[in-house]
């Protein structure tokens, strides 16, 4: 099996922090400054501009509303501004559609890594959450940090990533996140946890000598890498080992399809991971 010995040289110099300036998408931006810190990135603060409809409101309160509208975006540039000041960036407020205006800001920034929160998983929030970021993990070419519903206890100004858990299937796919998952460790001094599940009764101790293998020779790390074979269906047991080793980052590697990606991510559970783990998740497509 080979895999690639670049994490050293892997570089992000520009961020998408996607916002729709909710509460819940400040839980990402501690993510997006953090990694920004220790890579020197410039992030684009992105905040996508809706069609006011304010179907709940009569007619004639609509330009009172608007004008509101107005008022708190104006406030949250602001707040972007104060909470950004560290790091290089741009704020960008468009009007158009979600994913196409964040697409366009991917290919013309070359954007290396996009950074979202995720609502929560009932009513309302949840068809956002379906229509938007499902949408985002889908089309995005490149990687994407996703932070999920369930986490909530985060340091609003400071996210380290002391303990980073990549669990892989071996496949080339899964294998393009390796150079993610060491550069990360090694950036923020993290304890390296590397898991493969298993449904059937294979050789536990060569998936074992396999998983040691994925790490370079000679990869300057905290400690060694923690390497875990559990029996069971790989979703729950990436939530569980996630829960139990205290993870501060899940990374995940997955199909670069240009089909109906949907079907897919539901089959592999990365939906499911996203909107559970108590952690961000990292997807990068092979």
């Amino acid at each position: 099996m080979k895999t690639s010995d670049v994490a050293g040289q892997l570089t992000l110099k520009n961020i998408l922090y996607a916002t729709d300036l909710s509460a819940a998408a400040e839980r990402a931006l501690p993510y997006a400054l953090e990694i920004a810190r220790r890579y020197g990135a410039t992030v684009y603060a992105t905040h996508v501009i809706q069609p006011d409809v304010y179907p709940l409101v009569p007619p004639t309160a609509w330009p009172q509303m608007a004008e509101q509208e107005e008022v708190f975006r104006k406030e949250s540039r602001k707040g972007l501004e104060e909470q950004l000041h560290a790091v290089p960036h741009e704020i960008i407020f468009e009007q158009g559609k979600v994913w196409h205006t964040l697409s366009e800001i991917i290919e013309e920034k070359c954007i290396d890594l996009l950074v979202f929160s995720t609502h929560g998983r009932t009513g309302l929030d949840r068809v956002l959450f379906g229509s938007v970021a499902e949408e985002i993990l889908r089309k995005a070419s490149c990687p994407v940090l996703a932070v999920g519903p369930a986490v909530t206890d985060r340091p609003k100004q400071r996210a380290e990533l002391n303990r980073i858990l990549y669990a892989t299937d071996f496949s080339a796919e899964s294998l393009a996140a390796v150079p993610y998952t060491v550069s990360l460790a090694q950036e923020h001094s993290a304890r390296l946890i590397l898991l493969h599940s298993i449904e059937t009764k294979d050789d536990a101790p060569s998936i074992l000598y396999t998983l040691r293998q994925l790490v370079p020779f000679g990869t300057d790390l905290k400690c060694e890498p923690e390497c875990v074979v559990e029996h069971g269906a790989p979703a729950t047991k990436i939530l569980e080992v996630a829960e139990m080793r205290a993870a501060d980052l899940i990374v995940l590697g997955v199909h670069r399809n240009k089909g109906p990606l949907q079907k897919h991510l539901m089959r592999s559970g990365v939906l499911r991971i996203v909107s559970q783990a108590k952690c961000p998740v990292l997807i990068v497509r092979g």
